[in-house]
């Protein structure tokens, strides 16, 4: 007992010393805490399914979720925005980071980087099925009515994702939904969809009656090479971010993620 009396006694003597040198005790406790909290980075997310869903959730949040139990320095935080809005939301600073980008979408010549391609997807066409419909249906493309999605680039009209172009030159109709879109095309509302195929296949596993109704093209409008983008000068480097990604793929955590998703690379 008297030798934990003793020890209370000096550390009260200790921390009353700091108090009178400038440096309270609960000011010691924030500084301690500050130095070991991690540092938040924003991570921008627009509805991209299955890369984010309408609920905000979807393989974005599971990556995010390895990034944090990765490391300790960083914590990753979900940001939502926009497909036409998320450039200005960038450069404002709004967030720090995408997932699952291009820089062909839109991002050549703003003050971004990108990391190296870490997964492959791809856009393809989807149609109503019927009698004598087959692959030859997907070989011409400009005497269809074609639904896309709002703030979305299709290598079919030269990576352009301007509303009045794809609907002037190339018979394109935007809408802000993948499964509206191909429900539309089953009921003949329209010739052809345009979706991500790692949302299709999602898509079909749900929903099995759907299938017979629809033809879906060999033919892709573009594959997807997804980069990490960083906001230059931003809290994490693209270094940083290549370098997290080499060892999730050591480790097996990113094919293991693939795999529950449901996504082939």
């Amino acid at each position: 007992m008297a030798d934990a009396v003793a020890r209370r006694t000096i550390l009260a003597l200790a921390l009353a010393g700091m108090a009178a040198g400038g440096l309270p005790s609960s000011g010691l406790a924030a500084s301690a805490e500050s130095a070991t909290a991690p540092l938040t980075v924003k991570v921008g997310a627009y509805e991209f399914p299955p890369y984010v869903t309408e609920s905000g959730g979807g393989v974005t949040q599971s990556l995010l979720d390895l990034l944090n139990a990765e490391q300790t320095d960083f914590r990753f935080e979900l940001v939502r925005t926009s497909p036409q809005r998320r450039y200005e939301d960038m450069e404002r600073g709004r967030f720090d980071m995408m997932a699952f980008e291009s820089l062909a979408w839109g991002w050549k010549g703003r003050p971004v980087e990108a990391s190296r391609v870490y997964l492959h997807d791809a856009e393809v066409f989807v149609a109503k099925a019927g009698p004598g419909m087959d692959q030859s249906y997907f070989d011409r493309l400009d005497d269809k009515t074609i639904l896309g999605r709002l703030g979305y680039h299709y290598a079919f009209a030269g990576m352009t994702a301007d509303p009045e172009v794809l609907e002037k030159r190339f018979n394109t109709r935007l809408t802000v939904t993948h499964e509206g879109n191909v429900r539309s095309v089953a009921a003949g509302r329209a010739a052809l969809a345009i979706v991500t195929r790692s949302f299709l296949a999602q898509f079909l596993k749900a929903n099995p009656d759907m299938a017979p109704l629809l033809l879906v093209s060999d033919r892709t409008d573009q594959i997807y090479e997804h980069t990490i983008l960083v906001r230059r000068d931003g809290p994490v480097s693209a270094a940083w971010v290549n370098g997290t990604l080499d060892r999730l793929e050591r480790s097996g955590a990113l094919p293991a993620l693939w795999t529950r998703q449901g996504i082939v690379p």
